[in-house]
């Protein structure tokens, strides 16, 4: 077990090393295949890692939206996650 364990750590040791070896033009597809290779089993997931960046420009009626949950930031108008999990009786998982 132990052995298997140091094998594995040297396998993510080199390719961190093979990444940080990489010119920085290359490190967006490195990222989008790593998360391709994690998401492969979900097609969820690899439907949203594979769905196009959004680029439209936000409306008004978003723009406004934005506005307003940044001034209940700024206010302390604030939801925690726990007090969401436990008004929906749910169980956090993280």
């Amino acid at each position: 077990m132990i052995a298997e364990q140091d094998g594995r750590a040297a396998r993510r040791q080199n390719l961190k090393e093979l990444i940080d070896a990489l010119p920085d033009r290359d490190l967006y597809a490195v990222k989008r295949y790593i998360q391709f290779l994690n998401y492969v089993d979900d097609p969820v997931a690899m439907s949203m890692a594979e769905a196009p960046l959004d680029d439209e420009p936000l409306t008004d009626e978003e723009i406004a939206a934005l506005s307003e949950g940044k001034e209940d930031v700024k206010a302390g108008r604030l939801i925690s996650h726990e007090e969401i999990m436990r008004e929906f009786g749910l169980r956090g998982g993280g």
